[in-house]
């Protein structure tokens, strides 16, 4: 009996140590680092509306699956070979010391594509290699089995990501008696800077934003409203709370039950879309809990895009999903998306959503005339948020990688391809213009126009400028991300005024309950708009503060910035250039000095060679960017890229080499458009023009 006990333990005993051994090699590769980039940016699981069972779930698969998995495949060959069973033990090992090495020289700061897959195949042999053949390297890896266990209790424990698996049970909110039950509209853009608005003179700009003027001539536009910060999932609950932010909080109601939706919540129908926050209370929304497959597929849908901008090469990773847009479905925006429509011969937006749109589209559907009981009517939506895909009428850009290319995390690190992205986002924000107009159109029709506080607001700004932050403040860039437009139309308000009151997001909450008569059981952080005075002295963005005086300097700067590249009053040329030779988009080749050729080529990639061969008539998908490699040239080189004859749009070459073109929507016609590209040099005023190749890719 003792030996046929022994005999039982030696033949469990080495898939057991196998198993550790990969249990502990699939931890550090696979679940430390997404254990460590998710648990401090738990608005990620925020955002999907996760459970407390989700995210328990989501630890366990996480930290167990992918060994047992493996071990489960290194078994089944060992039962028929137990020499190959053994050898796909090492190459497993192998493989998953590579994926951390990767990670790791990553960190370390490494970039080179080939430098980080060779030291990564190196770091992964080097392990193989020493279960193989050292018996200390065996007990090791096997001891450090532990850490996995580690790796989740600090995850579920220790992390922001604790105060969403033992949610506040004690949460109550501060409901109120509304004096005068008034229908509140609100409409939360996202990622509009005020200067976006504006033109040289600091007015809106009525040329391309018809519609915001429109809206300003009926409304109190607060034109010097500044955002608490340059985050989303701090800067909506500053709005919505009154309160400023405090460190660890979430977006989530646990976090604060004291909010627009639990004040109201007493007598107001709730008519709430949140897209990055969590506030409303699910019983007083009435929000639809997704059913958990599908909540579940979501989520690890976007853990598996993170985790892959993780390990990827900076040049890979580019052409991911982008994490930093949203906080989830970060591949509702896809190029692939954009390029199955563009194989269609007419593609119809009506029908044709990408994502935030629909929402927006079906939430203005639902305003309703005020009733016996008042509605809370509240959306944030996406818009003019990147990806920017839409232009001024709204036809989509066609593109194979939706985000603009030219920065690394929150830096821009070129200029002009920084200045290609501001182009993009001014159309964008022609768009959303667009979709104001409809908005402020359903609310007339509604009735709701003039019996109801509707605000009109922004979470926070944003930049483009090469070598600075798009979003985090700094000494430069704090007058592009500061201001944000905030508009409020008082009951019965038929005539505009521009108020210079300084305000800040923690105002917008006590204005609103000021204007029913409400009175907030809470301490807030902020006083109403409607105060009399010139408001705070002071601008504080984050950890950033400095004098609003020398806020509203760096704001002039950076509105004369914006109008000297793009000018204003209407959407003309100089959204198709960058760089000194932006003067040549429009002009006919004809009219230019294109001396000879030079000894290198572009091509165009993706759906625009499609695109350009054959465009549809009345297409309401634009391949512009065009984009693609270039050859023969170098990085700084600039190019100008020619449709039928005119030159269409001027931009650098960047590092690749590539190219991108940001080509207006009217230099294409129905059917194959004639491409020419130039490497161009010489002054501004007497730019010299050498053609170079252009092909497009099958």
């Amino acid at each position: 009996m003792p030996l046929a006990r022994a005999s039982w333990s030696a033949r469990f005993r080495e898939p057991a140590v196998r198993g550790a051994q990969l249990f502990a090699a699939s931890g550090f590769a696979l679940a430390q680092p997404l254990f460590d980039i998710l648990g401090n940016n738990a608005e990620f699981f925020a955002a999907h509306g996760s459970t407390p069972g989700d995210i328990l779930l989501f630890a366990l698969v996480v930290t167990l699956v992918p060994a047992l998995g493996l071990l489960l495949v290194e078994l089944a060959a060992g039962a028929v070979s137990r020499p190959a069973g053994y050898a796909l033990h090492l190459v497993f090992l192998a493989f998953l010391g590579a994926v951390f090495g990767v990670h790791a020289l990553k960190r370390a700061g490494l970039s080179a594509t080939a430098t980080l897959i060779a030291g990564a195949v190196l770091i992964g042999l080097a392990l193989a290699l020493a279960v193989w053949r050292a018996a200390p390297a065996r007990w090791f890896l096997t001891v450090l089995a532990a850490a996995p266990v580690v790796f989740l209790a600090v995850f579920l424990f220790d992390t922001p990501v604790q105060h969403l698996v033992f949610p506040n049970a004690d949460a109550r909110a501060a409901a109120a008696y509304v004096r005068n039950p008034t229908p509140v509209v609100f409409l939360l853009l996202d990622e509009f800077p005020t200067i976006t608005l504006e033109d040289e003179n600091g007015a809106i700009d009525a040329g391309r934003f018809p519609n915001f003027a429109r809206l300003a001539r009926s409304t109190l536009w607060f034109k010097n409203m500044t955002t608490i910060s340059s985050n989303t999932t701090t800067a909506v609950p500053a709005l919505l709370t009154g309160q400023l932010p405090s460190k660890g909080t979430l977006p989530v109601f646990q976090d604060h039950p004291n909010n627009l939706f639990t004040l109201l919540g007493r007598r107001y129908r709730m008519h709430v879309v949140e897209t990055q926050t969590q506030l409303c209370p699910r019983q007083l929304c009435k929000r639809k809990q997704q059913k958990a497959g599908k909540r579940l597929s979501s989520l690890y849908s976007d853990a598996r895009d993170v985790y892959l901008h993780l390990i990827a090469p900076p040049s890979l990773e580019e052409r991911l999903p982008a994490i930093d847009e949203s906080w989830a479905d970060f591949g509702a925006d896809t190029g692939k998306q954009l390029e199955e429509q563009a194989r269609l011969p007419k593609v119809n937006l009506k029908t044709f959503y990408i994502g935030r749109l629909h929402d927006f589209n079906r939430w203005v559907a639902k305003l309703r005339a005020p009733g016996a009981t008042p509605s809370l009517d509240y959306l944030h939506i996406l818009f003019p948020h990147g990806p920017w895909l839409y232009f001024p009428d709204g036809h989509v850009r066609a593109v194979a990688v939706p985000r603009a290319p030219g920065r690394t995390e929150e830096t821009w690190w070129n200029e002009g391809l920084a200045e290609q992205a501001w182009q993009r986002h001014l159309l964008q924000a022609g768009f959303t213009d667009k979709l104001l107009g409809r908005f402020m159109d359903k609310l007339h029709k509604a009735g709701l126009w003039d019996k109801a506080l509707v605000v009109v607001t922004v979470d926070e700004g944003d930049s483009f400028r090469g070598g600075d932050n798009r979003r985090d403040p700094s000494k430069t860039n704090l007058g592009d991300i500061a201001f944000i437009p905030l508009f409020v139309k008082l009951p019965g308000q038929d005539e505009g005024r521009v108020v210079d009151r300084h305000v800040t997001s923690v105002d917008v909450l006590p204005t609103i309950a000021k204007v029913l008569g409400v009175k907030v059981r809470w301490k807030l952080d902020g006083r109403s708009a409607l105060s009399s005075g010139p408001g705070s002295s002071r601008v504080r963005v984050g950890k950033f503060e400095t004098s609003f005086q020398a806020a509203q300097a760096l704001r002039q700067k950076s509105l004369q910035r914006k109008v000297a590249l793009f000018g204003s009053g209407s959407w003309g040329p100089e959204l198709a250039g960058t760089g000194r030779y932006r003067g040549l988009v429009g002009k006919p080749l004809a009219s230019l000095h294109v001396t000879d050729s030079v000894s290198a080529s572009a091509t165009i990639d993706g759906v625009g060679s499609k695109l350009v061969r054959a465009f549809p008539r009345r297409s309401q998908l634009i391949p512009s960017p065009l984009t693609g490699p270039v050859s023969g040239l170098h990085a700084g080189d600039t190019i100008a890229v020619a449709l039928n004859g005119q030159v269409a749009a001027v931009s650098a070459v960047y590092r690749g080499p590539r190219f991108s073109a940001l080509v207006a929507e009217s230099a294409f016609r129905p059917g194959r458009n004639a491409v020419r590209a130039f490497l161009v040099t010489g002054s501004a005023s007497a730019p010299r023009l050498r053609e170079l190749r252009v092909r497009l890719s099958s």
